[in-house]
């Protein structure tokens, strides 16, 4: 007695896609026209097999060109419509994208470009460019640090109840330009702490709201000690 186990068959995503591309080809009354649609189907295959997203018409119409087939002016036509209904069907098939990617673009860029939804590359791009952001004030904090060579002039914080004067915590130092003065007191500000879900911690360290030290204690009190010498 055989055991018969049936085969697990991966659903075929470019079905739609390709219902469009025979029946466009089945209504085409010119032999152009179907050369053309194979064409077209040709370069949507290759760039998926080389792993690319991009699926605008700008670079479609290049890599027919390489093959002779429609321009892509051709496919921007009312009469490109059956090339650019089959275009589309593919590239979402696929998770592509119809927008063009321009190439100078740097590799960010051009990944944001090819996601579709506009509220997710919305999303995102906040994200990242507050990340940014948060880099520039870091970096700055640390141009301010290196400039005032704090770091061996700093001692184990004693008690909260029994900490001394802020301005002992650290050496004397130059007065720090307007520019790292506002840094530092964004970098400690409360307010801006509590929406990157941060706090300040009893010995002066930074912390999340898991209790781990982004930065470590006394790093506050150095700050507001530079400020108060500053001001």
């Amino acid at each position: 007695m055989t055991t018969k186990h049936q085969a697990t068959i991966s659903p075929d995503i470019l079905k739609n896609a390709r219902q469009l591309y025979h029946a466009s080809r089945a209504a085409a009354t010119k032999s152009s026209k179907s050369e053309n649609l194979d064409k077209v189907w040709e370069v949507l295959e290759a760039i998926r097999n080389e792993g690319s997203r991009d699926y605008s018409l700008a670079e479609i119409g290049r890599r027919l060109e390489r093959i002779n087939g429609p321009k892509t002016q051709s496919l921007r036509n009312t009469q490109g419509s059956d090339y650019r209904n089959i275009i589309s069907a593919y590239a979402e098939a696929v998770s592509g994208s119809t927008r063009y990617v321009a190439k100078t673009q740097s590799n960010l860029e051009q990944a944001l470009a090819l996601i579709t939804d506009p509220s997710i590359r919305a999303i995102i791009r906040i994200a990242l460019d507050e990340a940014k952001r948060l880099k520039v004030v870091n970096d700055n904090l640390h141009a301010a640090f290196k400039a005032l060579k704090i770091g061996t002039t700093l001692t184990p914080p004693p008690p909260i109840d029994d900490l001394p004067p802020l301005p002992t915590l650290i050496q004397e130092s130059n007065n720090l330009s307007l520019r790292f003065l506002k840094a530092l007191r964004k970098g400690i500000d409360s307010t801006r702490l509590a929406q990157q879900g941060l706090h300040v911690g009893d010995e002066g360290s930074v912390e999340n709201e898991h209790g781990d030290k982004i930065f470590p204690p006394a790093f506050v009190f150095a700050i507001q000690a530079v400020l108060g010498r500053n001001e």
